[in-house]
């Protein structure tokens, strides 16, 4: 039985690992020497998990070979985007210094808001929390503990 129990915490515990790579924002923001972190949405479309990174500047990341959880990767992407000048949204200024500058390098009209939105300003989306957050583990973790106690009582 307790066996069984290991095995669904590990289970429980194991839905929050496809989240995308938590440290990410805090390597960008120290790499390029920005102001504040970027939200996980600089990258990512809706809640940051595995196969999220739609934007074109998490593109232009993937496309350099970034691996998830790998910050040396990550750091040699920011790297080669900054020497290369690339600008994944074709406004006429690479992304990097969109970011130093702390302004979204996924969009490219100055009517657009944080993820693109539209209206105030070309500025990066706040962070809200860490990209390693699963907001609904917490629950998932409290009803498996229920479950197994309420199995254990049958027994």
């Amino acid at each position: 039985m307790l066996a069984r129990a290991g095995l669904l915490g590990v289970v429980l515990l194991g839905a929050t690992a496809a989240r995308a790579t938590p440290n990410f924002p805090e390597v960008i923001h120290n790499d390029l020497g920005l102001a504040s972190q970027p939200s996980c949405a600089v990258c990512h479309q809706g809640a940051p998990g595995m196969g999220t990174v739609t934007t074109p500047f998490g593109k232009s990341l993937l496309a350099r070979k970034v691996v998830p959880y790998d910050v040396a990767s990550l750091s040699k992407a920011l790297a080669a985007l900054d020497t290369e000048k690339v600008d994944s949204d074709s406004d006429g200024t690479p992304d990097t210094e969109e970011l130093k500058a702390g302004r979204n390098p996924n969009v490219s009209d100055g009517n657009s808001g944080p993820g693109g939105e539209p209206g105030g300003g070309n500025v990066l989306p706040e962070p809200s929390y860490g990209c390693g957050v699963a907001p609904g583990a917490p629950v998932g973790l409290l009803l498996g503990g229920l479950w197994l106690l309420r199995r254990r009582r049958r027994q």
